[in-house]
C-alpha cells in the first residue's frame, strides 16, 4: 500500500518537472526572438557608431538568420501594400474604360450600319470579302467558327432577333423553340409576337430593356405608330348617314332591323291632337306630346308589304309609286325605285280620274306610240291606238297617303290593293297594307322606298330568270324538232 503511493507520487513529480522544463524552454526562445527583433529595428544598417566586435558579429549573425519579412520596416510594408492596391485599382479602371470604349465603338458601328444605304452596304461587304480572300482559307474558317461560338455563348438574343443574324440556322431554331416552349409563359408569348412584328419589318432594331429609355429608332417607330393611329382622327367620317345610299344602294328586307328603322327616325309620329283612334294598335307610347310608333309592328308590316310587292313583280304585275313630296331627295329616290322595279311613278300631282276616268284623262296623250303592250320579259310586243283599253296598275304604293286621298278613293273604287306609309294622323283602314311609319321624314321615306323597291327588283329578276329558262327550253325543243325533221328528210 505504501509502495504504490510512493510510486504514484514519484510519477506526478516527474510529470510536473517536464512541464516546467518545457515552459522554461519556451520562455527562453521567446526572449531570444524579442531581443533579436529589438536589435534589428534599433540598430540601422549604415550605423557609424562604434560597436564591439562581439555585439556586431552576434547582431549580423542574428539578422542573417531572420527571414525577409523581418528585414523590412513597418513603413515599407505599408507602402508596398498601398502600391499593390493602387496598381490593382488602376488595372480595374483601365479594363472598365476599355470596355466602355469598345461598347461605344460598337454602337457607333451599328448606327453607321443602320444608316448606310443598301448600295453602300453591298460595296462594304464586297470590300470585306476582298480583304478576307487575301487570308488563308483555314484561318478564315477558324475565325468564323470562333466568332460563332463566342456569339452563341455570350449573346443572349431572343428567337426573333436571332433570326435576323447571319449565324442563324434551322437546327438552332429547333433547339430554341423546344427550350422556349418549356420556359415561356402567356405574357412572354404576347411580347415575343410584338417583337417579331417589328423585327421582321426592321431587322436592325434592337429593343432596349425596360429600365432604360427608348432609343432613337424606337422613338421613330412609336412616332410612326402614333401617326398611323391618330393622325387621321377627325379627317374621315365613318358611320354617317348619306342619302344617296338609300337611293342607289338600298338595303334588303332581310338586312333591315329595328335599329335600322330607329336610326332612320321611323318611330316619330304626329302630335297627340291629330291622333286617329284606329292607329292605336301601332302606338308604343307618347313623349312630349308626340306619339311614338312601335317599330316591331313597323318591321312586321314592312315584311308583309315586301312579300306582296315581290309576288306582284314576279307575276308580271305593274306597280305604281305615288309620292308628291316637294323634297328633291324623295323625288330622286322615287324615280330610282320605279326604274329599279320597272314600274311607274307619280311625283308631282295626282290627276283626279287617272284610274276611274282613264279615257278622258288619256285623251291628252297625242302620241299613239306611247301606248305599248309588253310581254312577261318586259319586251314591247306592239304599239298603236288599237290598245285603247283601260289600264289599271296591279299595286299602288303611296308615300304620303294623307295628301293623296283621291288616289286612295280611286284605288278602292277600282279594287286595286294599296300599300302606304301610315302615320298617326292617317286612317289605316283605308289602306290594304298599312305600314306604320313616319311619312314626313326624308330619311325614313327613302329607307322604306328603297327596301320596297329592292323587293320588287328581287321578284323581277326571278321572273326574268324563269322566262329565260323557258325560252331556252323552247329553243332546245325547236332545235331538236328541226333536227328530227331534217333527219327524216334525208332518209327519204
Amino acid at each position: 500500500m505504501h509502495s504504490s503511493n510512493l510510486s504514484s507520487g514519484l510519477t506526478a513529480l516527474s510529470n510536473m518537472r517536464g512541464i516546467l522544463l518545457n515552459r522554461t524552454v519556451f520562455a527562453v526562445n521567446r526572449r531570444q526572438f524579442l531581443a533579436s527583433y529589438v536589435r534589428f529595428h534599433a540598430i540601422p544598417e549604415s550605423s557609424s557608431e562604434p560597436t564591439s566586435s562581439s555585439s556586431s558579429s552576434s547582431s549580423s549573425a542574428a539578422a542573417a538568420e531572420l527571414p525577409m519579412e523581418h528585414k523590412l520596416s513597418n513603413k515599407e510594408l505599408r507602402e508596398r501594400a498601398i502600391a499593390e492596391a493602387l496598381a490593382r485599382e488602376e488595372a480595374a479602371l483601365q479594363k472598365q474604360k476599355e470596355i466602355v470604349l469598345m461598347t461605344q465603338r460598337s454602337q457607333e458601328l451599328i448606327d453607321t450600319l443602320n444608316k448606310t444605304p443598301t448600295v453602300l452596304i453591298n460595296e462594304r461587304i464586297a470590300k470585306l470579302n476582298e480583304d478576307l480572300s487575301g487570308l488563308p482559307g483555314d484561318k478564315v474558317k477558324q475565325l468564323d467558327e470562333d466568332l460563332k461560338e463566342y456569339i452563341l455563348a455570350n449573346m443572349k438574343l431572343t428567337e426573333e432577333l436571332s433570326k435576323n443574324r447571319p449565324w442563324y440556322s434551322k437546327e438552332d431554331a429547333k433547339k430554341t423553340d423546344s427550350s422556349a416552349s418549356e420556359d415561356a409563359g402567356p405574357g412572354e408569348s404576347s411580347s415575343s409576337s410584338v417583337t417579331s412584328q417589328y423585327s421582321s419589318q426592321y431587322p436592325n432594331l434592337r429593343p432596349t430593356p425596360e429600365y432604360k429609355n427608348y432609343s432613337e429608332y424606337e422613338l421613330y417607330i412609336r412616332q410612326l405608330n402614333y401617326l398611323r393611329t391618330t393622325a387621321s382622327l377627325g379627317s374621315k367620317m365613318k358611320h354617317v348617314y348619306k342619302p344617296e345610299r338609300d337611293t342607289h344602294t338600298p338595303t334588303n328586307i332581310s338586312k333591315t332591323t329595328i335599329s335600322t328603322l330607329l336610326a332612320a327616325g321611323c318611330h316619330f309620329g304626329q302630335s297627340v291632337a291629330s291622333f286617329r283612334p284606329s292607329f292605336q294598335p301601332f302606338v308604343y307610347g307618347t313623349y312630349n306630346g308626340v306619339h311614338v310608333i312601335d317599330l316591331n309592328k313597323t318591321l312586321e308590316q314592312l315584311q308583309l308589304a315586301c312579300k306582296v310587292i315581290e309576288g306582284v313583280s314576279e307575276k308580271g304585275g305593274s306597280i305604281l309609286f305615288v309620292g308628291t313630296h316637294k323634297n328633291w331627295s324623295i323625288r330622286e329616290s322615287l324615280i330610282a325605285a320605279a326604274n329599279r322595279s320597272r314600274g311607274y311613278y307619280v311625283s308631282k300631282r295626282w290627276i283626279p280620274g287617272t284610274i276611274t276616268n282613264y279615257v278622258e284623262v288619256t285623251k291628252q296623250i297625242l302620241d299613239p306610240f306611247q301606248k305599248q303592250q309588253i310581254d312577261m320579259a318586259d319586251e314591247v310586243i306592239s304599239t298603236g291606238k288599237e290598245h285603247n283599253l283601260i289600264i289599271k296598275p296591279d299595286l299602288v304604293v303611296l308615300l304620303n297617303p294623307v295628301e293623296n286621298r283621291n288616289c286612295i278613293k280611286e284605288c278602292l273604287a277600282a279594287c286595286i290593293p294599296t300599300i302606304g306609309l301610315c302615320d298617326s294622323d292617317m286612317e289605316p283602314s283605308l289602306l290594304t297594307y298599312p305600314i306604320p311609319c313616319n311619312d314626313d321624314g326624308v330619311r325614313s321615306v327613302n329607307l322604306m322606298l328603297g327596301v320596297m323597291s329592292k323587293a320588287a327588283e328581287t321578284g323581277l329578276n326571278r321572273r326574268l330568270g324563269v322566262v329565260k329558262q323557258l325560252r331556252d327550253e323552247e329553243n332546245r325543243r325547236r332545235e331538236k324538232q328541226q333536227n328530227a325533221i331534217e333527219a327524216a328528210d334525208e332518209e327519204f
